[in-house]
């Protein structure tokens, strides 16, 4: 069994990268450094990465040419995000990047998120081009250390808007799309300007989205080893039937790949072993109820009505009334002795572990979603004896989404 945890365990290293690196084309165009506009197929990726690249092709069966923001003037997905390619100042150099255009009208806003994950704003309006910032400190205060948080941008939004109006307003927002793009909306209308008069170019997503439902499944679960009355035991098993509830959580702004799975399992573990000395013949019955809880990271396939998916976690099981009875058979001869049962506790109450569940999803719709997965898991006991134990199956649910 541990070879097959290193092949898996391999096999996963080997193909994560690809996954979350997954290429994902939709439809856009390009407009190029002579002002050509090129429609075809653009990569949609992370933030962090559409700011640097724009893998572009023409058709599906093309290769891709990646462009940088000196390549190109700007990008765009259809109905969906706008970048524009702009230098920025990096501290001791001017640099380009592609900046994703937020809003667009009399005045501009636009978004970044660097190498680090850091996110950034950036206003523009006829010659006035700056970055939107806010700073944290250390201080003492009265011999205690605490954090104190400047906010320079604030300053810089009442000037840039020069409506005094609007500095209420002003002073209430916060570095976010929501924020910003709403005190540009009341800048426009405060202008006079309508809705044709400026443009939204964020991609309508929820900041944050939850999907949750039943699961029903079936498994093979073994005990790769019971230590009991200080011998080593290695038990069959039957198939075991679960119940349960998955509830996933979706972020969009981080990745529109990736979910955070929480998982509760109930199901029933029944084990049997049968071995034998020079006077008996014993058997050994090991049953518990048992509550399995999961967190994975999940990655789905983010296009088709029928999406691949993958989910890698840790993952712990409670056997709060695991038992196991002991039945001996001795040996007579021309007499009939009954056997003999004990009963003890399963010396393990609490198992920690791993598990890995490839999948499908089905979209019913945006609010359904039918799920297939099959899944292999192995758990530790807590505290000794050293028990283990390994399961794989296969289960079956739907979601409901909540936005």
């Amino acid at each position: 069994m541990s070879q097959k945890i290193l092949i898996i365990t391999a096999l996963w290293l080997f193909t994560a990268p690809s996954i979350w690196a997954q290429q994902d084309y939709r439809n856009g165009y390009i407009v190029t450094n002579q002002m050509d506009t090129i429609y075809g197929l653009i990569d949609y990726r992370g933030a962090a990465r559409n700011a640097k690249i724009c893998s572009f092709k023409r058709l599906k069966t093309d290769p891709s040419t990646d462009y940088t923001p000196m390549d190109i003037l700007a990008y765009r997905f259809i109905d969906s995000k706008l970048y524009i390619s702009k230098s920025i100042d990096n501290s001791d150099s001017l640099r380009y990047v592609f900046l994703e255009c937020l809003f667009m009208g009399i005045a501009n806003l636009y978004y970044y998120r660097d190498e680090n994950k850091t996110d950034h704003y950036y206003v523009e309006k006829e010659e006035q081009f700056f970055a939107l910032e806010i700073f944290e400190s250390e201080v003492m205060v009265s011999g205690v250390r605490k954090w104190k948080t400047e906010k320079p941008y604030v300053g810089k939004l009442k000037t840039f808007f020069d409506i005094w109006e609007l500095n209420e307003e002003i002073d209430r927002v916060t570095l976010d799309h929501k924020s910003l793009i709403r005190i540009f909306k009341e800048y426009h209308s405060y202008l006079g300007a309508e809705g044709k008069d400026w443009v939204i170019f964020e991609k309508k997503e929820p900041r944050m989205a939850f999907r949750f439902g039943p699961i029903v499944g079936a498994d093979f679960t073994t005990p790769a080893v019971i230590y009991y009355d200080g011998e080593k035991h290695r038990p069959t098993s039957l198939a075991n039937l679960s119940v349960g509830a998955n509830f996933n959580i979706w972020i969009p702004r981080i990745n529109e790949k990736f979910f955070i799975q929480l998982q509760a399992i109930y199901t029933k573990y029944y084990f049997f072993d049968s071995y034998e000395t020079p006077t008996r013949t014993i058997d050994l019955h090991v049953k518990s109820d048992v509550l399995q809880l999961g967190l994975a990271f999940k990655y789905e396939y983010p296009k088709g009505r029928c999406r691949p998916t993958w989910a890698v976690g840790a993952t712990s099981l409670f056997l709060p009334n695991g038992t196991i009875k002991e039945v001996a058979y001795r040996y007579a001869f021309d007499e009939e002795v009954r056997p003999m049962t004990q009963k003890t506790d399963y010396p393990s109450k609490i198992m920690v572990g791993f598990s890995f569940t490839p999948g499908i999803h089905y979209y019913l719709s945006k609010e359904r979603i039918v799920f297939i997965q099959a899944f292999y898991q192995q758990c530790y006991a807590v505290i000794n004896p050293p028990n283990k134990i390994y399961s794989f199956g296969i289960s079956a649910g739907l979601f409901f989404t909540k936005r």
